[in-house]
């Protein structure tokens, strides 16, 4: 190498240019679609039923609520009645200081009384401005069902589209405030999902509060197993029964009666529309009201019974557990009005309710429910009503279809995961030759039965 190339020194490199803001994709990615995002077009199909819901109250909304007139026009609803009926319309303050009374549970009873006390005018335009803060109350908690069903944990087969187009929906939710205690117990039953025992245990709480069906609820978040074992169990249950505790001590030194109404009425009333034991009824030898009341203490009983029995199959899930306890309880219990279908609807999703089968069941609840209206009807005109026989047979066919939701959530405990792609599966666990005798390659396992 000469003296002028060694003197030479190497010309630098030329450095790449980078776009600004760093390499492409490293610094700026596209933003993940939320977990809630596939659930949008869900939410929106609520629309539909509850569409529904409001189309069936417009005869009522010319008309009112009071008399004959709604059942022969089929929209009869004791959500909107007892606006007026039973002077919930004076607030909240009224019904807590028991100036107002409602057979209901003190939880759908404020609700009910909160809304009615905001509602202004009187009469017939407090009942439609009532049921217009109730439809946007609705509006509001659907959605949220909708999610809670979606993004429950351990239920590996919930569909939140079974709840947001049910025709269950359409028929319940403006008849009675059972959406209320619903939205509470399924809450509890996702926050249980997300490992908050102590939420789900308030939610809970507050749900046996507006309904004994909650109960139902409450036993199988106890008894199906989760990973927290008994020590989250324990911390649920304080939760629940410290929540009772505190708003049960808060109502009764405002007024006991308001605890207690809703409890001597359901052991005094005897049997009404919908329940088993109205089939005496219909046959003109009813039933007491104190034999009544045992059968619906042995049908709590009953479901608290099947709620364990089921909890103890393999696999199973909260949403399948509930539906068998709670259409234990409510074929036994005393009443079985339209809205208590609500109770089975979120944890029928839940527990993976296949089409067929709901849709099944959603007629049984529309035949019912119009023989309700018509066999009520025909106490004062029987050419506007049905015969005692043929509600009868429509509530014969509503409870055979419970039960047979209570069936399929019974199969559907024993759910098992899928075995994932080229798993042998069926192999037997040993070589079918263990001595052999043949040529070499007859022991081989898979046997080799062709030579080199």
């Amino acid at each position: 190498m000469s003296a002028e190339g060694a003197d030479r020194e190497p010309a630098p490199r030329p450095t790449p240019s980078r776009p600004l803001g760093g390499r492409a994709g490293r610094r700026l990615r596209p933003r993940a679609a939320g977990p809630l995002a596939p659930l949008a077009p869900v939410v929106l199909l609520l629309a539909l039923p509850l569409a529904a819901a409001v189309l069936r109250q417009t005869a009522c909304l010319s008309t009112g609520w009071a008399g004959r007139t709604p059942l022969w026009r089929q929209c009869a609803s004791p959500l909107v009645a007892d606006v007026t009926g039973a002077d919930l319309g004076r607030g909240l303050l009224a019904y807590l200081s028991g100036s107002v009374r409602v057979d209901e549970p003190v939880v759908t009873g404020a609700v009910h009384a909160l809304l009615a006390g905001l509602a202004p005018g009187e009469a017939l335009v407090q009942q439609r401005w009532f049921l217009a803060l109730w439809v946007l109350l609705a509006a509001v908690v659907l959605p949220a069902l909708v999610v809670a069903v979606g993004t429950t944990g351990r239920h590996p087969a919930a569909d939140p589209a079974v709840f947001a187009l049910s025709p269950v929906l359409a028929l319940t939710v403006l008849l009675a405030p059972t959406l209320v205690p619903v939205a509470l117990a399924t809450g509890a039953v996702r926050a249980w999902s997300r490992d908050r025992t102590r939420v789900a245990g308030v939610l809970a709480g507050l749900s046996v509060l507006g309904g004994l069906p909650a109960v139902v609820v409450l036993l199988a978040l106890l008894v199906v197993p989760g990973p927290g074992g008994r020590e989250a169990a324990r911390r649920l249950l304080v939760a629940a029964l410290g929540t009772v505790a505190g708003v049960v001590a808060v109502v009764a030194l405002l007024d006991p009666r308001t605890l207690t109404g809703p409890v001597v009425a359901w052991f005094e009333e005897g049997s009404g529309p919908g329940s088993l034991l109205y089939l005496a009824t219909l046959a003109r030898h009813p039933v007491g009201a104190g034999q009544v009341a045992l059968v619906a203490v042995l049908g709590l009983a009953l479901a608290a019974v099947l709620t364990v029995l089921a909890a103890r199959r393999p696999r199973p899930s909260v949403g399948a557990v509930a539906v068998v306890g709670l259409v234990a309880l409510l074929a036994t219990g005393p009443s079985l009005a339209p809205a208590a279908a609500l109770w089975v609807l979120p944890f029928a999703a839940l527990a993976g309710l296949r089409w067929r089968d709901h849709l099944l069941w959603a007629g049984a609840e529309a035949v019912h429910g119009i023989a309700l209206y018509a066999h009520l009807a025909a106490a004062t005109d029987t050419a506007k009503g049905i015969p005692p026989g043929w509600y009868a047979i429509a509530l014969a066919v509503r409870v055979g279809a419970l039960v047979w939701v209570a069936r399929q959530a019974w199969t559907a405990t024993s759910w098992e995961q899928a075995l994932p792609a080229g798993t042998l599966a069926r192999l037997p666990s040993r070589r079918p030759v263990e001595n052999h005798g043949g040529a070499v390659g007859s022991a081989a396992y898979p046997p080799v039965t062709e030579g080199p």
